[in-house]
């Protein structure tokens, strides 16, 4: 017995570095030159010499040069260790051939599997939208209205996360398990859905420059310096540059605003199931029609509905050109702006109500709506 040990024990001296521990056994030092390690005919992990004692331990052949690549190619060229054991129970022969083969660990880098997550905020809020990008096969996947998702992947595998607003991430295929993704929200806020309505009193070319103070993202159709489009008594929007008809035109753009801007002196604190009855009521108060009233609400009714209570606070009309100007040639005699700033609350709290100016839409007129969540800029400045 003492002699099969001293033999493995000068066997790997010669081929690989070695420390030995209390209890005597091999402690392998990995390199880059190890040596082949094949027990009972199959090749293992340098790391089962640590596995195994010097009772398991039948006999040990040792290869070198050209013997050694004779016998097992290109992958014995820096020699060959083959063990041959014995007295093993079944349980162990499993454990070792579970997890030293080389064949399990090149068969699970390979194999293609369906990996599950969900994407949060730091609010424990779903994400719905966000994008799953696998950096390695380019396989692309987007969260449903849950923030879940699945995609194909094999370990190893790097994932990026990303969405509008937030900071994107990247995360490595380590295992199967599901993926549970907290994204963190970027300084800026994300202006949401902003969108212009024309209603000329006859049918007119019109002429619209955005400034938007702070950074323009999608525009649809795509605005290029101006919008140039005749627009329709019944509100029809023909763009020049596309050649096509719209209800209305889009955009969307980030924007950072100083804290001052969040100390609210007052808004409205809606329950969830108040939702709907509270937008109708404050939207056609302000000017909007059914159609805008309704097209405002299918856009972020589902967006509020996450939060138990909501805290919602209008600019209206000049408050707007703080977060954009725009420049309409011929000029409406009645424009109607409004943006939503709303963040989530766990319980009702009390504020003081807004007073909402009331407009009567006379001549040509415009109607801007659009929104924003500012949960992430109430929480970092503890408001």
């Amino acid at each position: 017995m003492k002699t099969l040990k001293l033999t493995l024990t000068i066997v790997i001296l010669f081929l690989v570095n070695i420390t030995f521990s209390q209890d005597k056994n091999v402690k392998i030092v990995s390199k880059k030159n190890d040596p082949l390690i094949v027990v009972n005919d199959s090749i293992l992990k340098y790391e089962v010499i640590e596995f195994l004692n010097a009772n398991d331990i039948e006999s040990v052949m040792v290869w070198k040069d050209a013997k050694a690549i004779s016998l097992y190619g290109d992958k014995g060229k820096f020699g060959v260790i083959a063990i041959t054991t014995k007295n093993l129970s079944k349980r162990k022969l499993r454990k070792m051939y579970k997890e030293y083969s080389l064949e399990n660990v090149q068969k699970n880098e390979t194999e293609i599997f369906k990996i599950s997550g969900i994407v949060y905020d730091y609010g424990k809020l779903a994400i719905p939208g966000a994008y799953i990008k696998n950096l390695n096969s380019n396989a692309i996947a987007q969260t449903d209205f849950d923030g879940k998702f699945s995609i194909e992947v094999k370990i190893n595998d790097v994932l990026e996360i990303s969405f509008i607003q937030f900071e994107s991430q990247k995360v490595k295929i380590k295992n199967k398990e599901n993926l549970v993704i907290n994204l963190k929200v970027e300084h800026q806020i994300m202006v949401e859905k902003p969108v212009i309505y024309l209603y000329p009193k006859e049918k007119t070319t019109i002429d619209i420059k955005l400034n938007l103070k702070g950074k323009l993202l999608t525009t649809f159709p795509k605005y290029d310096k101006n919008w140039e489009v005749i627009a329709e008594p019944n509100g029809q929007i023909y763009d020049k540059k596309t050649n096509r008809y719209y209800n209305s035109l889009f955009w969307d753009g980030t924007i950072d605003f100083p804290k001052e801007h969040y100390e609210y002196n007052d808004g409205f604190v809606v329950p969830k199931d108040k939702l709907a009855e509270f937008l109708i009521e404050k939207l056609e108060y302000v000017g909007l029609n059914n159609q805008e009233t309704n097209e405002f609400i299918q856009y972020w009714l589902p967006i509020l509905e996450r939060n138990k209570y909501n805290f919602i606070h209008f600019l209206v009309n000049e408050k707007c050109n703080e977060i954009a100007d725009l420049k309409i040639n011929p000029k409406p005699e009645t424009s109607i702006r409004i943006y939503m700033e709303f963040y989530g609350l766990e319980n009702f709290i009390n504020y003081n109500e807004q007073q909402l100016p009331k407009t009567e839409r006379k001549g040509f007129t415009l109607i801007e709506w659009g929104g924003a969540d500012v949960s992430s800029k109430i929480k970092n400045n503890e408001l």
